[in-house]
C-alpha cells in the first residue's frame, strides 16, 4: 500500500531508532549498577523480544492501524517515551534477586516480568518502524536504511553522553526524545502537531517536577548491604561509560580488609574506604600514612611470596584497581611499578580525590600509572618486568559464570610470560572455594601457556600456595630450583599457609593449616599436572580445563550433565553447586523461546482465514525460514564480535556501542543502496551479497587476531575507527538481505510484512540469548561460521518460487 498523502517519515523512523537504540545501551549500564555484571546479550535480547512482539501485534491489527496511521505513529513514539521511564522505574520495584533463582521458583517469575517491562518501550519503538514498512512498501529498502543508520547514529550518541551524565539523567534524556519524536512525527504527517505538542511538553515538565529517574543497586547488592551498617556513608560518588564509582566511608564501624592475610599476623591493615563499581565491592582504598607502619600487614599476604624471592624486581601491577598491589610493591622494595588499570575512574579517586592518603602510589616517580588494559599495554611495548602481578575474580554464586574476561586465557598468560626477565616470576591471585575451581583452572591455563611456550614439563615452573579463603600461584620461566622451592615453604609455614603445589611437593605436605576433609586443592592440582599422581574427581565434575580468547569464560565451570543432573533430580543443595549466571541463562533462553514461538505462531490464524495466492502455504512457510536463519545469523555475527572485541577496546558499553554503531550505519547504506537495484536483480544480489559475507567472515578469522594485537596499543578513539574500518564492508552486506526479503513480500504477498518482521524480532530474540551458552561450547569463531552457513541457505530459500507469476498485492 502507497500513501500518496505523505511522504514516508524518514526522519522520524530514523529519531525513534536512535532512541530504542541508546536505551538498548543504557540498559547494559542499568543491568550492571541494579543487578548484575553487563550482560551485553540480555539487553539487546530485551530490544528484540519487543520487536518480535510487534510484529505480531501489527500482523493482528494491520487493518485498523494502516486505517489510522497517523494517530498509531504519533502514539507509539509517544509511549516509548513514557515507557522508557516509567519501565525502569517499575523494574526496580520486583524483588528480582538472580543469586536465589536456583532456590527459589518465583524468582523465575519475577525475571520473565522484569523482561516483560523492559521490553515495552522497545515494543512501541517497532511500532513505529514496522507501521512505516507496512505503509509505505515501496520504500521498505529506504525506511529500513534510515532505521538502522539512525539506530547505529544513537547508539555512538549515547556514548559520548554518558562520558558527561550519569545514567539516570541519560534515561530522562531518552524519554525526552521519544516525545519529541512523536512532535517531529506529528507535523511530518500533519496529524494535530499543536496539540502533540502542547501535551509533550507538559508531561516532560511534569516528569521534571515529579519523577526524575533514581537507578540504585538491589538490596541484595554489596553496596546495598553496606549502607546499611551502623555509621556508614556515601563519602563520594563519580560516573562515567567505565561505572558508577562509590565510596563508602564508616567511622563507627571502619572497614578492614586485606585478602590472603596470615591469621598469625600481628599487623592490621589501616582505616580504609569501601570502593563500588555500580554496586558491587572493587577494593578498600587504605589511608596510608608516611612511615607510621599502617602498610606492614602488606607482607604478611599471600600475594607477599614472589618479593621473597626477588630482590629489588620491576614490577607490573595489572588491573591495579585503587593502588592496594601497588602500596605492596613499594612497601616490599621494588625497584620501579608499572600500574596499569583499564577503569580511569579507579585512577581518579585515588590519585585526584584521596591522594593525600595516597603513600607515595601517585607520586610518578615511583609508580607509572598507565590507564588502559593489561594486554593493551604489553602489545605496544617491549618492556620486560621481574614480576607481572595479576588479581582475578570470581563471584561466589557463580553469577558472572558467562562474563568475558580476556586475562586468564592462554594467549594472555602467554603475553604476561613473554615480558617477564629471564627468571622472572608471573603472579596470579584470587579467591578459592570448596570445591576448588578458579584456582585449578588457572593451573591449567598456565599449563597450557608453558607448553605453549616449550617449557615442558609445566610442573616444574609452577608453585600454588592458599590462605584463609585465597590463592597465589606463581608462574616462572624457569623451572624453580631447591632454593626458590625452599624459600616459598619457610614463608608458607611461618605464616600458616597451605602449599597446594611445588615441583617437589609431597602429599603429607598438604592440607596442614586451613585443614579441609581431604586434601582437594593439592590432588586436583596433581591430577592436572602430573599424570603418575593419586588425582581427584574434580575435573570430572567441573569444567577446568584452560579459556582462550576464542572462549574467554574462566568463571564457567558447571558442566551441562551435573546441570541436568541438579535440576531433574538434585534438591537445594545440589542446585546451590550450579554457576547462577549459567542457570539464569538457561532459563531467559526457556522463557524467550517459548514467547518467541507463540508469537510467531499467533498470527498464522489471522493469516489463514485471509489465505490467497498472495500468502499460500508455500509462501509463509518460505517466509518463516528466509526471516527466522536471517535474525539468528545476524545476531550471531553481531554479538560475537562485541564480545571479541571487548578485549580490543577494554570494555563491554565500549564494544557494544562501537559494534552496533558500525553494523547498523553500514548495514542501513547497505539497505539503501539495495533500494537503487532493480527488482528483477534480487536474487542474484543475494547470492553474491551471501558469497560476500562468507569471504569476509573467513577474512577475518585468519586475519584479524593479528591486526587487532598489532593495533591495540592505540588511543581508544583510533581503536573505534579501525573497529568501523574493518566491519564496515561485512556490515555493508549484511545490511542487504532483509530489506531484499521484505521487498519481495510487499510486491507478492504484502499482509506477510509485519508477521515477517516479528519472525526477525523472535529468532534475533533467541540467538541473543543463545550466544554466550553456545560460544562457551563452540567460541566465537564457531558462532560466526554458524551464522556464514546460516546466509548461504537464504539464496536457496528464496521467498519467490522460480518461474512463479508474480501476484499483484492486496
Amino acid at each position: 500500500m502507497r500513501d500518496t498523502a505523505h511522504a514516508p517519515p524518514l526522519i522520524a523512523v530514523g529519531l525513534i531508532s536512535a532512541a530504542a537504540l541508546a536505551y538498548e545501551i543504557l540498559l547494559i549500564r542499568v543491568f550492571a549498577i541494579v543487578h548484575w555484571h553487563h550482560l551485553v546479550a540480555t539487553a539487546i535480547s530485551l530490544a528484540l523480544l519487543g520487536y518480535g512482539a510487534s510484529g505480531t501485534f501489527i500482523t493482528l491489527t494491520r487493518r485498523h492501524l494502516e486505517a489510522h496511521f497517523e494517530a498509531a505513529f504519533v502514539a507509539n513514539a509517544i509511549l516509548f517515551g513514557l515507557s522508557s521511564l516509567a519501565c525502569v522505574a517499575f523494574a526496580q520495584r520486583l524483588p528480582l534477586d538472580p543469586q536465589a533463582l536456583t532456590w527459589e521458583l518465583r524468582q523465575a517469575g519475577y525475571l520473565a516480568a522484569t523482561f516483560f517491562v523492559l521490553a515495552l518501550p522497545f515494543f512501541a519503538a517497532a511500532n513505529c518502524v514496522a507501521l512505516a514498512l507496512t505503509h509505505f512498501t515501496q520504500d521498505i529498502p529506504r525506511l529500513y536504511g534510515f532505521d538502522l543508520v539512525g539506530a547505529g547514529l544513537g547508539s555512538l550518541l549515547l556514548l559520548f553522553v554518558l562520558v558527561v551524565l550519569p545514567p539516570a539523567d541519560v534515561l530522562f534524556g531518552v524519554f525526552v526524545s521519544g516525545l519529541l519524536v512523536g512532535i517531529s512525527a506529528a507535523i511530518a504527517l500533519r496529524w494535530h502537531s499543536r496539540w502533540i505538542t502542547l501535551v509533550a511538553a507538559l508531561l516532560i515538565g511534569m516528569a521534571w517536577l515529579w519523577a526524575r529517574p533514581v537507578i540504585h543497586p538491589a538490596v541484595y547488592k554489596d553496596l546495598a548491604r553496606s549502607l546499611s551498617v551502623m555509621g556508614a556513608h556515601v563519602d563520594a560518588e563519580i560516573s562515567g561509560v567505565a561505572g558508577t564509582l562509590t565510596v563508602v566511608r564508616n567511622d563507627q564501624v571502619p572497614l578492614r580488609t586485606a585478602p590472603g592475610m596470615s591469621l598469625q599476623t600481628a599487623a592490621l591493615p589501616p582505616r580504609q574506604l569501601a570502593i563500588f563499581v555500580d554496586g558491587d565491592f572493587s577494593s578498600a582504598l587504605g589511608e596510608f600514612g608516611a612511615a607510621d607502619g599502617s602498610s606492614d600487614y602488606l607482607g604478611e599476604l599471600t600475594s607477599a611470596l614472589p618479593y621473597r624471592l626477588l630482590r629489588s624486581p620491576r614490577v607490573a601491577v595489572l588491573n591495579a584497581g585503587v593502588g592496594a598491589a601497588v602500596q605492596q610493591a613499594l612497601r616490599l622494595g621494588a625497584s620501579s611499578v608499572t600500574a596499569v588499570e583499564p577503569n580511569p575512574l579507579l585512577y581518579a579517586v585515588r590519585c585526584r580525590d584521596y591522594a593525600a592518603s595516597s603513600g607515595g602510589i601517585c607520586d610518578p616517580t615511583q609508580v607509572q600509572w598507565h590507564i588502559q588494559s593489561p594486554r593493551a599495554l604489553l602489545a605496544g611495548g617491549a618492556q620486560r618486568f621481574d614480576l607481572i602481578t595479576l588479581e582475578v575474580h570470581a563471584d561466589v554464586a557463580g553469577l558472572d559464570a558467562l562474563n568475558i574476561n580476556f586475562d586468564l586465557t592462554r594467549e594472555a598468560l602467554v603475553d604476561y610470560l613473554q615480558h617477564l626477565t629471564p627468571g622472572g616470576l608471573l603472579m596470579i591471585e584470587g579467591p578459592t572455594r570448596a570445591p576448588p575451581r578458579l584456582a585449578l583452572r588457572a593451573i591449567d591455563t598456565a599449563r597450557a601457556a608453558l607448553q605453549g611456550l616449550g617449557h615442558d614439563p609445566p610442573s616444574a615452573h609452577l608453585a600454588m600456595i592458599r590462605g584463609w579463603q585465597r590463592f597465589t600461584l606463581l608462574i616462572s620461566n624457569r623451572p624453580l630450583d631447591a632454593a626458590a622451592e625452599q624459600t616459598i615453604r619457610s614463608f608458607a609455614a611461618a605464616r600458616g599457609f597451605d602449599l597446594v603445589w611445588t615441583p617437589g611437593i609431597q602429599p603429607s605436605d598438604a592440607n596442614r593449616f586451613q585443614q579441609l576433609s581431604e586434601p582437594l586443592f593439592y590432588r586436583s592440582a596433581a591430577a592436572l599436572l602430573d599424570p603418575t599422581a593419586a588425582g581427584s574427581d574434580m575435573h570430572q565434575r567441573f569444567r577446568l580445563q584452560a579459556t582462550d580468547d576464542d572462549r574467554p569464560f574462566p568463571n564457567r565451570f558447571t558442566r551441562w550433565s551435573e546441570w541436568w543432573t541438579a535440576v531433574t533430580r538434585g534438591g537445594r543443595p545440589a542446585l546451590a553447586q550450579l554457576d547462577t549466571g549459567l542457570f539464569v541463562a538457561s532459563v531467559t533462553l526457556a522463557t524467550v523461546t517459548l514467547i518467541g514461538i507463540l508469537l510467531i505462531l499467533l498470527p498464522l490464524v489471522r493469516l489463514r482465514r485471509e489465505a490467497t495466492a498472495s500468502a499460500s502455504t508455500a509462501t509463509r512457510l518460505r517466509t518463516l525460514l528466509y526471516f527466522g536463519v536471517l535474525g539468528f545469523a545476524f545476531l550471531f555475527i553481531e554479538i560475537a564480535w562485541i564480545e571479541r572485541l571487548q578485549l580490543f577496546l577494554g570494555h563491554p558499553v565500549y564494544a557494544t556501542t562501537a559494534v552496533l554503531a558500525a553494523f547498523l550505519v553500514f548495514a542501513g547504506l547497505g539497505s539503501l543502496w539495495a533500494q537503487r537495484q532493480p527488482a528483477h536483480t534480487a536474487h542474484r544480489l543475494l547470492t553474491l551479497t551471501t558469497l560476500s559475507i562468507l569471504l569476509f567472515c573467513l577474512a577475518y578469522f585468519f586475519l584479524l587476531p593479528a591486526w587487532l594485537s598489532a593495533l591495540s596499543s592505540l588511543p581508544l578513539i583510533g581503536r573505534i575507527g579501525i573497529v568501523f574500518a574493518l566491519l564496515a564492508p561485512l556490515a555493508f552486506a549484511m545490511g542487504i538481505p532483509f530489506p531484499i526479503g521484505l521487498r519481495t513480500l510487499g510486491r507478492d504477498a504484502a499482509p506477510l510484512i509485519p508477521w515477517a518482521w516479528g519472525i526477525n524480532g523472535c529468532a534475533s530474540v533467541v540467538s541473543a540469548v543463545s550466544t554466550p551458552l553456545l560460544a562457551v561450547e563452540i567460541g566465537f569463531s564457531g558462532l560466526i561460521a554458524v551464522a556464514a552457513t546460516g546466509y548461504l541457505t537464504l539464496p536457496v530459500i528464496r521467498l519467490t518460487a522460480p518461474g512463479a507469476v508474480t501476484p499483484q498485492s492486496p
